[in-house]
């Protein structure tokens, strides 16, 4: 069963982080140059500027936590795969229709990844 949340299209600077809260369409290019798409859901937390994050992409489930600043989403990440575990961290700035732009590091490995997450519009 797949659950698709709505979300919200805050203003770049936004001062309520829980407008980004929901699901995304995602497409990447990761830090070895290999193209992904998916979805990434976003999940406000306890904690009102924090985020539990889920990527389900191609080959790979990931999770982590992003916190919000006001401008930027900073995220760690981790692969909950046994046999190619991977971690690193992202950085999201909010475009004024709710895309997240970012770039995404993978530790261990010099180069850098590209992602662009479109919020699921609700009908």
């Amino acid at each position: 069963m797949l659950l698709l949340v709505g979300c919200a299209f805050p203003q770049q600077g936004t001062d309520t982080p829980n407008e980004i809260g929901g699901t995304y369409y995602v497409n990447g290019t990761d830090s070895r140059g290999t193209e992904y798409g998916g979805q990434l859901i976003l999940t406000p937390t306890d904690n009102p500027d924090e985020f539990a994050m889920q990527w389900i992409i191609t080959g790979s489930v990931q999770t982590g936590i992003g916190t919000w600043d006001g401008t930027t989403l900073d995220a760690t990440w981790s692969t909950i795969e046994e046999f190619e575990p991977a971690s690193g961290t992202a950085a999201y700035t909010i475009q004024g229709d709710g895309t997240l732009i970012g770039e995404r590091h993978m530790d261990g490995l010099d180069g850098v990844g590209y992602e662009e997450a479109f919020p699921v519009r609700q009908e």
